[in-house]
């Protein structure tokens, strides 16, 4: 049997946070939106759980679950008791359940809103999209935070005061979020932080160490330099950016 089907693991996860704390007007890098954001994704977790369990009640557990061994890991162990009893008594259908991934374009086709976990990229920029024939063709876009903002109060020029575009975090704040979602994560999560070119090497390291004092799976950072660009551009410079570093791949 293959190891995917043997332990069925599967990644629900989420997309738009960053613009739903805005439209709650919770400012990204404050203590109440992480504490939003760890409500949300321990609500997804332990109803993936419970899902899984019923599934595993109908259709059988995971063919590769050792229920002994999967109960004393450290994730389920911190898990409510129900859940435990329930993966003691009927096991569970999937071996892992929740991701947060990258979601660049899922998150352009729901009307451009905020990708993944990550803070809003600006609340407008320019982005090509190739057409049937292959031609490139540009867009302008807004978020969709910001257009829903602007519709709303009537302010066509303005941005709701709890909007933040990601440049105007501190590596910490992008940190603390996704520590405080990571609990709830069994898989991994899609975290990028781009660090501006002059950043020195010293403050850029930092970025790791910080990261590791929190516990985190894992840390991505992206400083642009001559060679390849920047991961991601606003407006006018994404025309210049190389492909496979402008807005167009992110999180492809």
């Amino acid at each position: 049997m293959r190891t995917w089907l043997a332990a069925r693991r599967i990644g629900l996860g989420i997309t738009g946070l960053a613009d739903a704390l805005a439209m709650l007007g919770l400012h990204y890098g404050g203590d109440a939106a992480r504490d939003a954001a760890s409500r949300l994704m321990r609500s997804i977790c332990h109803a993936a759980y419970r899902a899984s369990i019923v599934l595993a009640r109908e259709k059988a557990p995971f063919p590769f679950l050792d229920r002994e061994r999967y109960l004393a890991g450290p994730f389920v162990a911190g898990l409510p008791a129900d859940i435990g009893d329930g993966i003691a008594e009927y096991g569970i259908r999937n071996s892992h359940l929740v991701a947060i991934a990258p979601t660049g374009t899922i998150s352009l086709l729901a009307n451009n809103v905020s990708s993944g976990l990550e803070p809003a990229f600006a609340e407008a920029y320019e982005r090509s999209v190739l057409d049937e024939d292959g031609t490139p063709r540009t867009y302008e876009l807004t978020d969709y935070a910001v257009r829903v903002w602007r519709q709303s109060s009537g302010r066509p020029q303005s941005v709701a005061p709890s909007f933040v575009r990601a440049r105007d975090l501190a590596p910490e704040q992008h940190l603390a979020m996704q520590a405080a979602l990571q609990p709830y994560v069994d898989n991994s999560i899609s975290k990028t932080i781009n660090a501006p070119e002059d950043c020195p090497f010293e403050a850029f390291g930092r970025v790791y160490d910080v990261a590791y004092d929190l516990g985190l799976k894992g840390c991505t950072t992206f400083r642009p330099n001559p060679v390849t660009g920047a991961v991601v551009t606003e407006a006018e410079d994404s025309v210049n950016a190389p492909h496979c570093c402008a807005i167009e791949r992110e999180a492809d």
